[in-house]
């Protein structure tokens, strides 16, 4: 079978996906990946055919433009969808059907606008997948905000997701008439829904994290995480091995994908709590570009390591929130303090809090020296995180995410 993955994101939310396709294409498929264009060497150096949808995710989040959001000038937002997102919107739905005209099954992240309409063309199967939870409950409210206002009106309010179409309506309805022979597509849409109804949707998350709401249809499923373990040949070099060999096993603070305004003040920031806490630390750069200080002999900077591997070897984490970086922590047993940016960060440091594997989150526009420091003195110091965190990741470990969703799509 022909198997078209459509992705929009960074890292987090590109290699959930990448895991599956490799599952997928282990048991003989023929796997095509559509994403992002900063990530065609790392996908094709696991063997998967990559097709690049016009987009540069590193370059889009390093923009000026974005770090203003980020640091909370929401008026730029503006700027970035007339002068970026919408200008770039048609290439991007060009590659979607380059990527998927030749498909039997299109499984396809709800970011990625087009995917129903190519299947519309070509009668490919197709099945909507995210790793957050999209479909609509009254149990919690969408991922977007934390606070729970009752079950009728955080039902309702997922709704907003069922909106994902219509800022893009004039764009798609010209793209499906020039490019694919069709007439107006869907605007308002639910999640997972096309002209023939809804399709099955995935939540790559895990139950233990997240249980299933038990008002979610037949077509709404929890599988589980999808893990990629492909760096247990991983090492750490000889610099990063003599640190963690130096003493007890560090915290580990990096903030993925994540810019700030201020990278410089970000790591003075970092250090300082660091500093005060007591506590020997390894500081991941990552696409934030924490500017090179002077650090001392307790803290040691890296640019990058998997995750999946390192964690396993320090004794806390502390980071941005994304769903894949909380996953791959809670799934090594360790306890966990997220400081938020926005989307579902948030969601998932309030999640990580509520069950009892770390502090209250602390948002990371707002991080100061002083508050940091309390919740890595709370984050070490409480064994009962510690204890529950351990609980949460064997129970992630006994999971097999990946072959739940290939059982679910017939492949």
């Amino acid at each position: 079978m022909k198997i078209s993955i459509l992705v929009v994101g960074t890292r987090g939310d590109v290699q959930p996906f990448l895991a599956l396709g490799k599952a997928l294409a282990a048991r003989g498929h023929e796997v095509r990946l559509g994403g992002p264009d900063n990530f065609t060497d790392w996908v094709t150096s696991h063997g998967i055919d990559f097709h690049p949808t016009g987009i540069d995710m590193e370059a889009f989040l390093q923009s000026d433009e974005v770090k203003r959001v980020l640091g909370g000038n929401w008026l730029a937002l503006g700027k970035i969808w007339r002068s970026t997102i919408i200008p770039m919107m048609r290439n991007i739905l060009d590659a979607t059907w380059e990527a998927c005209r030749d498909a039997d099954l299109i499984l396809y992240h709800p970011k990625a606008l087009g995917a129903i309409d190519v299947a519309e063309v070509t009668g490919a199967k197709v099945v909507c997948a995210a790793v957050i939870p999209m479909v609509p409950t009254a149990e919690f409210p969408p991922v977007i905000w934390t606070r729970q206002l009752g079950p009728f009106v955080d039902r309702q309010s997922h709704k907003l997701f069922n909106m994902s179409r219509v800022p893009y309506r004039k764009i798609l309805d010209v793209w499906r008439r020039e490019s694919l022979g069709l007439g107006e597509g869907l605007g308002w849409a639910p999640i997972g829904g096309t002209k023939d109804g809804l399709i099955p949707r995935l939540c790559a998350v895990s139950p233990a994290v997240l249980p299933r709401p038990a008002d979610w249809d037949a077509t709404a499923y929890m599988t589980g995480y999808w893990f990629l373990d492909a760096d247990e040949d991983w090492r750490p070099d000889e610099d990063l091995a003599a640190f963690l060999d130096a003493g007890e096993p560090p915290v580990y603070i990096g903030f993925g994908s994540m810019t700030t305004r201020d990278p410089a003040a970000t790591a003075r920031t970092i250090l300082e709590a660091v500093d005060r806490a007591g506590v020997r630390a390894i500081v991941a750069t990552g696409w934030g570009g924490l500017a090179a200080l002077a650090v001392p002999e307790h803290v040691h900077v890296i640019d990058g390591a998997p995750h999946d591997v390192l964690f396993r070897q320090v004794s806390a984490v502390v980071h941005h929130g994304g769903a894949g970086t909380t996953a791959a922590g809670l799934r090594a047993g360790r306890p966990t303090l997220i400081c938020p940016v926005a989307v579902d960060q948030p969601f998932w440091g309030h999640r990580v809090w509520k069950l009892g594997c770390g502090p209250k989150p602390q948002p990371l526009r707002k991080l100061r020296v002083e508050r940091l420091a309390l919740g890595l003195i709370e984050l070490t110091g409480t064994p009962a995180y510690r204890r529950r965190a351990e609980a949460i990741g064997e129970a992630i470990r006994a999971e097999d995410g990946i072959a739940n969703a290939m059982r679910i799509i017939g492949a």
